[in-house]
């Protein structure tokens, strides 16, 4: 099963959902922990839209003022969601794992940029984990480095770091080790600095359950922070093919002559013999297997030149890693 879990930077960004369902789509994800939505309600019409292949079980911590907020949401199909738990700084649930019966629980946070504010943040993700007789999963931004290595300047708070560690030892959590991207965080400038603020936490009862789990940063685009996609190691459970009918084909020119010739090419070959339920089966089935198959193919061109972008993007995010980059490379 697979986990995303992103600081979004503003629910309304412009572009920022799409970019969020096309990773929600892509990665195929079971559970999705947004941070910093900057929104004080989600609706029903705005969770649905973001659901693919199935039903989501949402709660959410409301932004206070123009920042925080939390989205948490689990796939029906796979968790039953049993107590929320919410915090300054948290969300958490109780879940059951319907596949193996295993219950456990996932923390979702958002730890201050305010970091007057750090010492409150750290002493409610003590009392949560310690009082937590379950397996835990502790995932989100922190805005806080363990190490040196983790600010491309070096430039860091040594008493934050030993306060974040000493907590971390103290409730015995292990960071599961990023592939990818060096940092998940950039202040997007010229010469910019990059941070590790994004990581996940498991306990040993959690680790000792899925060994071989594993997690990646997603190359950033349009955002300062990468997406983290957590795997729990498990072999993915084979989800039957569905349909989704895209409400902005209505825009694509020439969408409803090209429907209105197939519902009367399908009409025509089913003949005059059936009956009216039977009818219906047929050309809605062979209208939904002809979208299917022309949804998937609209916008090739655009789906190539994305993925060339994205190529070129991670070449340069490795290069910044091994080497950095002069003014130039960070313009582009």
């Amino acid at each position: 099963m697979r986990f995303l879990i992103q600081n979004i930077r503003g629910w309304g960004a412009p572009g920022r959902r799409t970019q969020l369902k096309d990773i929600f789509k892509t990665e195929q994800v079971d559970i999705i922990g947004l941070q910093e939505t900057i929104k004080h309600d989600f609706s029903a019409q705005e969770l649905r839209w973001l659901e693919h292949g199935g039903q989501f079980n949402w709660n959410w911590v409301p932004a206070v003022g123009h920042s925080g907020g939390l989205l948490l949401g689990f796939s029906d199909e796979f968790f039953e969601v049993g107590f929320w738990r919410k915090g300054s700084f948290f969300l958490s649930a109780d879940i059951l794992q319907r596949n193996n019966n295993l219950k456990w629980r996932f923390m979702l946070v958002y730890g201050p940029a305010d970091h007057s504010r750090t010492s409150e943040f750290l002493g409610e993700l003590e009392t949560e984990v310690s009082n937590c007789l379950l397996p835990i999963v502790v995932a989100g931004d922190f805005n806080l480095v363990r190490r040196a290595e983790d600010k491309s300047n070096g430039a860091v708070n040594w008493p934050q770091v030993r306060r974040f560690n000493d907590v971390l030892a103290s409730l015995s959590l292990r960071e599961i080790c990023r592939a990818g991207a060096r940092f998940t965080w950039t202040n997007n400038q010229a010469s910019p600095i990059r941070s590790v603020l994004d990581r996940v936490f498991v306990s040993p009862s959690w680790e000792v359950v899925f060994p071989l789990s594993s997690l990646a940063a997603v190359t950033r685009i349009g955002s300062d922070h990468c997406s983290l996609i957590l795997d729990n190691g498990e072999k993915g459970l084979k989800r039957s093919p569905r349909f989704f009918f895209q409400t902005w084909w209505f825009g694509v020119p020439g969408f409803g002559e090209l429907v209105r010739c197939r519902l009367a090419s399908a009409i025509s070959a089913a003949g005059t013999q059936r009956s009216s339920v039977d009818l219906w089966q047929h050309i809605a089935r062979g209208l939904r297997q002809f979208l299917k198959g022309w949804g998937a193919n609209l916008g090739r061109e655009r789906r190539v030149f994305r993925e060339d972008l994205v190529k070129r993007i991670q070449g340069l995010d490795e290069m910044a890693d091994a080497n950095g980059l002069d003014d130039e490379g960070w313009a582009l």
